[in-house]
């Protein structure tokens, strides 16, 4: 089993500057979690197999509402899981970076207010 091994800038500057994320009005809500919430989820459930070969490990930083939950690792890319399970997830590709997620977040939340759908998020 491969190490966790994120790319840390962008967690540092997420959490350093904005710490956390919670739209549950939004469709099933958006959550990203507090560092601390991250860290234990961490302590408790391990890092995720993310890739092709699931051999690169992941960190959960958030989840919607209806249970998919988003992952990145040392990448910087974002993923979501198409299922609530961690074990052996399925992931799609939702982002490049986590600049890229928040900005997708941001439209899917213009796109809430203006028609009542929060867009594939």
């Amino acid at each position: 089993m491969a190490e966790l091994d994120l790319a840390p800038a962008d967690l540092v500057t997420f959490y350093d500057s904005i710490g956390a994320v919670a739209r549950a009005d939004v469709g099933n809500g958006y959550f990203f979690d507090p560092v601390r919430d991250v860290l234990l989820r961490l302590k408790e459930y391990g890092a995720v197999g993310i890739g092709a070969d699931q051999e690169a490990r992941g960190l959960v930083i958030g989840w919607n509402g209806g249970g998919l939950c988003y992952v990145t690792g040392s990448s910087g890319v974002v993923y979501r899981t198409r299922t609530a399970s961690l074990d052996e997830p399925e992931l799609d590709r939702v982002a490049d970076d986590l600049r890229q997620l928040l900005e997708l977040l941001e439209q899917s939340l213009s796109q809430f207010v203006a028609n009542d759908e929060p867009g594939y998020l």
